[in-house]
């Protein structure tokens, strides 16, 4: 990782300086990030949003409903190919600015397989670890949001627990995948803007010391 200013345009490509969300389901990265996209100067890209904004008559979008329709997730490469064709949009729509804007990442990648596959792409500068040591909170948190939002997938128990256990084996990993340098604890388990106020306390020094001041 770099230390100072240097070009995002590199012999590579352009790269994307980020920080990554981690967490199981339910620990509240969602709302987090919703939080976080609101400030300038922050772009954040979910898996979930950039999913539901996937035309589904190109050919990555009919292998994200063949696979959606049967429940499968979608495999690493094509996933990754969405995402790069999704920030591509992002760039060239002016909605994020890489010079300008730390990107946030929720829910890419997913696993380690994924975290190979964005490298050339990436500078990571944080991975923040939300955790919440009763597993039953989280499942609650769950169970509540399928009946705000009418996700009636996620009220049913074998599922959630599912998203857990795929949690743990694929993604959890990702927290010994990375320098331990780069791995920021944040206790979830507080009120939303307690952790907000943590996460800004790591991204704000970010955003100072590589970044232009944003446009209000």
């Amino acid at each position: 990782m770099t230390t100072d200013k240097s070009p995002l345009h590199e012999a590579d490509g352009l790269r994307y300086q980020a920080v990554m969300l981690v967490g199981p389901p339910g620990v509240g990265k969602g709302t987090q990030g919703k939080m976080l996209a609101q400030i300038p100067g922050i772009f954040h890209v979910s898996s979930g949003d950039m999913f539901r904004e996937l035309d589904t008559n190109s050919k990555c979008g009919q292998i994200f409903q063949q696979c959606a329709g049967i429940g499968k997730l979608v495999p690493d490469d094509i996933t990754i190919k969405i995402w790069q064709d999704y920030m591509e949009t992002k760039v060239r729509e002016g909605l994020y600015a890489p010079e300008r804007d730390l990107l946030i990442l929720d829910g890419i990648p997913r696993n380690i397989t994924q975290a190979a596959l964005i490298k050339p792409y990436t500078t990571i500068f944080k991975v923040i670890f939300m955790v919440c040591e009763d597993r039953e909170v989280m499942f609650k948190r769950i169970r509540g949001r399928s009946l705000k939002e009418n996700r009636i997938d996620d009220s049913e128990e074998v599922v959630v627990r599912y998203r857990w256990d795929l949690y743990k084996r694929e993604t959890e990993p990702l927290i010994d995948h990375y320098p331990q340098e780069l791995i920021r604890i944040i206790d979830a388990d507080n009120v939303a803007a307690d952790v907000l106020h943590q996460i800004l306390s790591t991204i704000v020094p970010i955003q100072k010391k590589y970044f232009k001041p944003p446009l209000m």
